[in-house]
C-alpha cells in the first residue's frame, strides 16, 4: 500500500547531504544531487543488500559497528548531534580503474544500523587516506546483490531498476510501501557519465 509522507527519507537525505565544511579529521560522503524531475516510482524494492566479498550488507538490518569489526579496519566518523547526527565508515577501493571510495552511513534514525551507501569515482591522483583506508582484499569486490555498482550497467539491471537505455547525467527512484504499521522508503540515486555509472547513493529505511 502505497504512503503518501517521505518525512523520513527526507530527513535522512538531508543529514547525508550535509556539505557544510568540517575538521580534516573527517571525511563526510557527497552530498545527494539534486533532481529536478520527480523520481521514478517502482513498484517494488529496489534495493538489494551490498555484498562486499562475502560480507553481506543489509541496509536498515546490519549495525555500523558489526561491519566495523568483520572488516578489522576503518574509522568510525561522525557529524552533528542528536536527531541530526550522522554515522559512517569510509573505505577506498584502491585497485578498480579509477580508484573508487565507499561510505556505510547510519542517520539517527537507523540507531546505529546501516541505512545508506554512498559509492563514486575517485578523481586521479586521489587515493586512500587514514579516515578512508584500503579495503582489505578479502572484502572485494563490491557491489549490490543484484549487481549494481560503479561501472558499466547490463541491460537486465536496467530494466530492473527503470533506468532508460540512453540515461540522462542523473537517475532516481523511490519506492513507498506500508506493511502493518512500518513505514519503508528506499531511493535510488545514480550518476551517469555516459553510460557509466560515477555515483551511487543508496537509501532504505524502515519506521515505525
Amino acid at each position: 500500500m502505497p504512503i503518501r509522507s517521505t518525512s523520513r527519507l527526507s530527513a535522512l537525505l538531508l543529514l547525508l547531504g550535509a556539505t557544510t565544511a568540517f575538521a580534516d579529521t573527517v571525511v563526510p560522503p557527497p552530498a545527494w544531487p539534486s533532481i529536478k524531475d520527480s523520481p521514478v516510482a517502482l513498484a517494488a524494492d529496489p534495493v538489494r543488500p551490498l555484498l562486499m566479498g562475502s560480507l553481506r550488507v543489509t541496509l536498515d538490518a546490519s549495525p555500523l559497528a558489526d561491519v566495523r569489526q568483520a572488516i578489522g579496519v576503518g574509522v568510525s566518523q561522525r557529524q552533528g548531534k542528536g536527531t541530526d547526527s550522522l554515522d559512517w565508515l569510509c573505505y577506498t577501493v584502491s585497485d578498480a580503474s579509477p580508484m573508487q571510495r565507499l561510505w556505510l552511513t547510519s542517520s539517527e534514525l537507523a540507531r546505529g544500523r546501516v541505512d545508506a551507501v554512498v559509492a563514486a569515482d575517485l578523481p586521479a591522483g586521489a587515493g586512500p587516506t587514514p579516515q578512508c583506508p584500503d579495503l582489505p582484499a578479502k572484502f572485494k569486490p563490491v557491489r549490490f546483490d543484484d549487481g549494481l555498482w560503479l561501472g558499466g550497467m547490463s541491460a537486465e539491471l536496467r530494466k530492473a531498476l527503470g533506468v532508460p537505455v540512453k540515461p540522462g547525467p542523473n537517475f532516481s527512484s523511490l519506492f513507498q510501501s506500508q506493511v502493518g504499521g512500518l513505514q519503508m522508503v528506499s531511493s535510488t540515486v545514480i550518476e551517469f557519465r555516459g553510460t557509466r555509472a560515477v555515483s551511487l547513493h543508496v537509501a532504505h529505511s524502515t519506521q515505525n
